[in-house]
């Protein structure tokens, strides 16, 4: 084995028991002693004691590893600290209680100073919570102090009742104008009328009652906290329990692609960040310190020597002592001030709220208009304003804010079905819009599966196939594929994958990079649990910012040390004075260098992910490598998903501009996106990370749009691209899979996890997340999230231009001196009839087939423009026309009843044909011959013709609304309002479109 060589002894004091375990760095060295291990009154009067060493000048001990990290200078040594070690370890265990004896704490003590743990020292924080780091709490003691203080659960989320919604639903503006309108009505001896009003307020205020009960429902199934086990020290073991079953005291284990269960205080913490997104908003990683000591007055999102519930560990580790569960967490107490879970108005439900105000100011002022030209004209004014009051209650939208909840709740569910599940409702609204889509190489545009293909070991280039190591197509001889294995242990060495035996052999779990690796140094003979039992890892320095590479320190049973380092060639071969041959070892002079790196190149070129590996056999600082022996270079192929091209292809076709953003080298990054045609067959353009680090924000705002591959890039960096992209006006969907994008799909507008095999810190983060890896989820989730938003234009379209039928056409009678075409009961009756079945068959209409063969709308746009305003007044001034016309061909005023009649059915059922025609948003109701049937549409729209039939047949009604028998002849004049309004909309709009796309050539030739 590679390890076999290695002979460095380790310095120990067999008298005291003490020994060093580092001491490469001149003025700061390692100790180990087994009194640190479980004893945390001895450890603490042991580093107190330490600091009393003339000499030292800092003392940090872990109870977990049992070691002592001191920085010293002269007259100290390494040797005199090992012996002043062991002599204050025996002080302080012929003093020390039997281990297993904590103080109890008290239920004060565990309560008290809740908010003041960052600003206490350790030492008494730990007494006071009577807990010992190494061993932790008994499973007894915890249960006692579940049983005292409860479990760590955040008061369930509650829904609104039914009574409740419904009272909202009764507060609004346009529900107050028509309370007032039936008390008008029942003081001017309209009865009938008032009840009808009320009836009205009721049946609308009841379904939107159901609608947004169901809504609450679906938003509040998307907010349900997922739960992950939580990792604690109990009864000296590691374990992973219930995070319902954490209490104050316990020990946590922190670890990268960790979510943190409880708010805690760290005890250790190495290059430990968390993403406290969730709590403070911040989307940049918060770096930790175990051994910061705060004022008590330190802001949540400072306290750099906490971690807190909700929040994701995305780089190092730690450990930490809980400090607040359940309510008592920061994240529980925000909880407890927002108070039941009504989720906030999203810009669409706050957009359409606006215009329901206008639109009750246009209708009062219109209402208004109609009262006092009747009272103008002498008709009698107790009919007049209870038409004009009735014409109010029918024009006035009150459900447009619960149009846009519906509507979006329904795109939730049809998205889960499909799916994409949806964590944030707004976010379905933002993915109409988006622009840009950040794409993650790995997991995204590649599989979650990866092989070693090809090795660059002594100046050759070696092919990997299966279990044979291949050189220009023949089995290489014995020595090559003896330093291959070696590569291979090494960078097994240096992984955090678990390698286990099981009955099929063994077994890998861990990113696939790392399982990649694994698995072929299996291939050749390397057996990746035997090699870790061999050895002892002492310590190490993960992959971080500005940091590419992973070191780790082992220790052999023999006291041998070995430092093992893989990463980025460049900076691993930078480190690098050796080079091992398959005879030996040699310097790496600068030919080798060159033909290494020239390696790199190509076999990054072939799109291959390229790692250097490289070791020392005497050890050194993981954070500070030197004299490294170079071992060569693996090249590990990621296939791409067959799904990515059709999707990249669409997304283009949809105006969606494309764009990698990877931690891979350039010519990797390069040559897969050449594969992908990222750029529609335009010019491909490559920014490195290296480029951009020191980049002032305005400059890389402007250079953001122009690269469709950024490069070698930190998860800093991707942030840095998303919100430069932001800052140029664009709407950002970013996708990941990993830790590292965390930060990246927080700041983006939308977040999209890939949630197949990803981690659970980007599912927590993300707004959108795929049940699958595959693209085909990102392209349904833009056309989903732009059928949503189509849908809310299109009930809008249809409530406020048939809305607009009725007062222009009881605002034209008015003019012309005629008696009311319509009743004031038939007014209310034409509200229950026509707006809420076909409006909320209109939220459900499925996605039209040209929806993305259109750009993104632009976010800045209001909901309803200019354009769409002119739009809905001439359709609504067409039905209204038709409907004033029939009434006056049936005889006007001199055959009221009959007229009335004629002009009630003919534009119930006008409005209704409208309806259908509102589904397409561009071609009106002779689009409808060759589009896809929405069966609920044409249900809500049969429903309502029934019930208007009824309303003819039944003699109650007929009275109530005042109708008279029809013949066949007045049957045509129904259908000819109908179907001509239908038509001559179809044929204006046809000319419209037909304007403005001869305006718009007219103007790009211009």
């Amino acid at each position: 084995m590679l390890l076999s060589k290695l002979d460095l002894s380790v310095d120990a004091d067999a008298a005291t028991g003490a020994w060093i375990a580092h001491e490469a760095v001149p003025g700061r060295v390692r100790l180990r002693h087994p009194s640190l291990l479980g004893r945390d009154e001895e450890r603490l009067q042991i580093e107190k004691a330490l600091r009393r060493v003339p000499g030292v000048a800092s003392v940090k001990t872990n109870g977990l590893t049992g070691s002592a990290l001191i920085a010293f200078h002269p007259p100290a040594t390494a040797q005199s600290l090992s012996r002043a070690l062991g002599a204050a370890a025996q002080e302080a265990r012929a003093c020390a209680p039997p281990l297993g004896t904590t103080a109890a704490a008290s239920p004060k003590s565990l309560s008290e100073d809740a908010d003041a743990c960052h600003a206490e020292p350790l030492d008494a924080l730990l007494a006071r919570l009577g807990a010992l780091p190494a061993v932790g709490l008994s499973a007894e003691e915890a249960a006692a102090r579940i049983a005292k203080w409860g479990r760590n659960e955040l008061r369930p989320a509650e829904r609104r009742s039914a009574a409740a919604i419904f009272a909202e639903q009764m507060a609004s503006l346009p529900v107050a104008l028509l309370a007032v309108s039936a008390a008008l009505s029942l003081a001017t001896g309209g009865i009938a009328d008032a009840v009808m009003i009320a009836a009205v307020v009721v049946v609308n205020a009841s379904i939107a009652t159901v609608t947004e009960r169901e809504a609450d429902r679906t938003v509040l199934g998307m907010i349900a906290e997922k739960r992950q086990l939580a990792t604690v020290i109990r009864d000296g073991v590691r374990q992973s329990i219930d995070p319902a079953a954490l209490t104050v005291g316990d020990i946590l284990v922190i670890e990268r692609g960790a979510s943190v269960p409880a708010d805690a205080r760290l005890i250790e913490s190495d290059d430990l960040s968390v993403n406290e997104a969730p709590l403070t908003g911040e989307a940049h990683p918060a770096a930790k310190d175990a051994l910061a000591l705060l004022p008590v007055k330190t802001l949540v999102s400072d306290r750099r020597n906490m971690v807190f519930r909700g929040t994701a560990v995305t780089g190092g580790s730690g450990a930490a002592i809980v400090t607040a569960i359940g309510a008592r967490t920061e994240i529980g107490r925000v909880q407890e001030l927002i108070g039941a879970a009504r989720p906030p108005e999203t810009p669409i439900q706050r957009e359409l709220g606006e215009v329901g105000r206008e639109l009750v100011i246009i209708n009062g002022l219109i209402c208004a208009s109609v009262f006092a030209l009747g009272a103008y004209h002498g008709h009698p004014l107790v009919r007049t304003l209870r038409s004009a009051i009735s014409l109010a209650v029918a024009a006035i939208p009150e459900g447009l804010p619960a149009v846009a909840t519906t509507t979006l709740a329904i795109g939730v569910q049809d998205m889960r079905k499909r799916k994409v599940l949806v964590r944030k409702i707004d976010a379905v609204e933002t993915l109409g819009a988006v622009e840009v889509v950040g794409l993650d190489k790995t997991g995204t545009l590649t599989q979650n599966r990866m092989a070693v293909e090809a090795l660059h070991l002594d100046g050759a280039m070696l092919d990997l196939q299966g279990d044979r190591l291949l050189k220009d197509g023949e089995e290489t001889d014995g020595a090559l594929r003896e330093l291959a294995r070696r590569l291979f242990e090494v960078a097994t060495l240096c992984s955090d994958a678990v390698a286990f035996r099981t009955g099929d052999g063994v077994t890998f779990d861990g990113t696939p990079t790392e399982i990649a690796l694994l698995a072929a140094g299996v291939a050749l003979g390397a057996d990746p649990v035997d090699l870790r039992q061999s050895t002892t890892a002492m310590t190490s320095a993960a992959r971080g910012e500005g940091r590419k590479r992973i070191s780790t320190l082992h220790e052999t049973r023999d006291g041998a040390r070995l430092l093992c380092v893989k990463g980025d060639p460049a900076e691993v071969l930078a480190r690098c004075a050796w080079r091992r041959r398959s005879d030996g070892v040699a310097p790496l002079d600068d030919d080798a260098r060159a033909a290494a790196l020239k390696a790199n190149e190509r076999m990054a070129g072939d799109a291959l992910r390229v790692l250097g590996v490289a070791y020392r056999e005497d050890g050194g600082d993981p954070r500070d490598e030197r004299d490294l022996v170079w071992l060569g270079l693996a090249g590990i192929a990621n296939p791409i998903r067959a799904s990515v091209r059709p999707a990249l292809k669409q997304l283009h076709r949809a105006g969606v501009r494309t764009v990698m953003i990877t931690g891979d080298q350039s010519a990797t990054a390069f040559a897969i996106a050449r594969n992908l045609d990222l750029n529609d067959g335009g010019e491909l353009r490559v920014l490195e990370a290296g480029q951009i680090a020191n980049m002032p924000p305005e400059l890389l705002e402007a250079l953001a749009t122009q690269p469709h591959v950024f490069a070698r890039v930190s998860p800093v960096d991707k942030l840095n691209i998303v919100k430069a992209l932001q800052a140029g006006g664009h709407i950002v969907a970013m996708t990941g899979d990993g830790v590292n994008d965390g930060p990246a799909l927080r700041a983006a507008d939308v977040g999209i996890a890939m949630g197949g095999e990803g981690a659970d810190v980007a599912r927590q983060v993300a707004d959108i997340v795929l049940a699958t890896d595959d693209m085909d989820g990102i392209v349904e989730a833009i056309r989903l999230g732009r059928a949503t938003y189509a849908n809310i234009r299109k009930v809008l379209r249809y409530l406020v231009s048939t809305n607009a039928s009725e007062t222009i056409a009881m605002l034209g009678a008015a003019l012309v001196d005629a008696r009311e075409p319509l009743t004031p009961m038939q007014l209310l009756w034409l509200n229950l009839a026509t707006d809420a079945l076909p409006a909320l068959a209109l939220g459900l209409e499925p996605p039209e087939a040209e929806i993305l063969d259109q750009p993104p709308h632009d976010p800045g746009a209001p909901i309803m423009g200019a354009s769409d305003f002119r739009r809905v007044l001439r359709e609504g001034a067409v039905i209204g026309t038709a409907a004033l016309l029939g009434y006056y061909s049936a005889g006007g005023s001199n055959g009221h009843a009959r007229a009335s009649t004629i002009t009630f059915h003919g534009l119930t059922f006008a409005q209704l044909l409208h309806a259908i025609a509102c589904r397409s948003e561009t071609r009106g109701l002779s689009a409808e011959i060759r589009r896809q049937p929405n069966l609920r549409l044409y249900g809500g729209v049969g429903v309502s013709l029934l019930a208007q039939c009824a309303a003819q047949f039944l003699p109650p009604t007929r009275r109530l609304l005042g109708l008279a028998p029809l013949g066949p002849g007045d049957i045509l004049r129904i259908g000819a309002i109908a179907i001509s309004s239908a038509l001559a909309n179809d044929f204006l709009g046809y000319l419209v479109e037909r304007a403005a796309a001869r305006h718009e050539e007219e103007s790009h030739v211009g």
